[in-house]
């Protein structure tokens, strides 16, 4: 009798382990585009590292044709997307059902998974993954952070709609690739970001921009110079004036990049790295 009890028991648990094992997984549901607004709310908690995903979520276009949320207590608490293009992204507030998700991948087609180490890196124990490339780095700069003295010797103002050609004209020549037009000037428009340059003969030569700024956080973006005014302080002097803006309306900066020589700017000025982009490959 004793051990047909304990054997009632022990199975007892097992079953009500599955059981509970089970109900997690099954707290991974399809999000329907009427949930949307929901998903932007939820990233926007994280804006240093959701930056792209919030760009996607932004544009006026379909850019993401799957999402799958895990829900706890009726909070959405992860989010998996898939683009159109095929990229995976994902975001979690806080120990999310890896198993789960790792299932959800394994069912998907898929180019790859991008997203931060501190989460995304989970993944690569559970085999869904067989090779890692390492990204962009993500900094902090803390709201109170003292600045160095510094000294402006160039005339730097706010940029306006009107600059956007200039500066689209300046991105051009320096990066691969960058917001558009329409998207800047919809964020001048709502007031979702701003930015300052430096301009010399009608042409802007430097340039440093915000996005998603909340009340008490902005992430940099756009930060770039003309190559033909390099190694002369502009992005530096820009990133300054901006950042002691920022930092006196009580903001946390963050920023991303793969530029070493930037990033020795940044953490000049007092940006310190917090976690780095990976890109994971089947």
């Amino acid at each position: 009798m004793y051990f047909m009890i304990m054997f009632f028991i022990t199975n007892r648990k097992t079953l009500l382990l599955l059981y509970n094992i089970r109900m997690v997984k099954n707290m991974i549901k399809e999000i329907l585009s009427s949930e949307y607004h929901i998903v932007k709310k939820f990233v926007e908690k994280d804006i240093a590292r959701n930056y792209f995903i919030l760009l996607g979520l932004s544009s006026k276009k379909q850019v993401y044709d799957k999402m799958y949320g895990e829900y706890r207590d009726d909070e959405l608490i992860a989010v998996l997307f898939r683009r159109n293009s095929g990229v995976l992204q994902f975001f979690s507030s806080q120990e999310f059902d890896l198993d789960g998700f790792a299932d959800i991948i394994s069912t998907l087609k898929y180019d790859s998974l991008i997203g931060p180490k501190s989460y995304c890196g989970k993944f690569l124990d559970k085999g869904v993954f067989t090779s890692i490339k390492e990204g962009a780095y993500i900094s902090k700069l803390n709201r109170d952070h003292k600045m160095e003295p510094y000294e402006i010797q160039h005339k730097i103002r706010d940029i306006t709609v009107d600059d956007l050609d200039k500066i689209v004209e300046l991105y051009k020549e320096v990066f691969q690739s960058f917001s558009s037009k329409e998207v800047m000037e919809e964020k001048l428009n709502s007031n979702r970001g701003r930015g300052v340059c430096i301009e010399e003969d009608g042409k802007i030569i430097s340039v440093a921009q915000t996005d998603f700024e909340t009340e008490d956080a902005a992430i940099i973006v756009g930060v770039a110079t003309n190559n033909n005014y390099r190694c002369k302080g502009l992005a530096t002097e820009c990133m300054q004036l901006l950042c002691s803006t920022l930092l006196k309306e009580g903001k946390d900066l963050y920023l991303q990049y793969e530029n070493l020589e930037a990033g020795k700017i940044y953490e000049r000025i007092g940006f310190r790295e917090i976690d780095q982009v990976i890109h994971c490959r089947k």
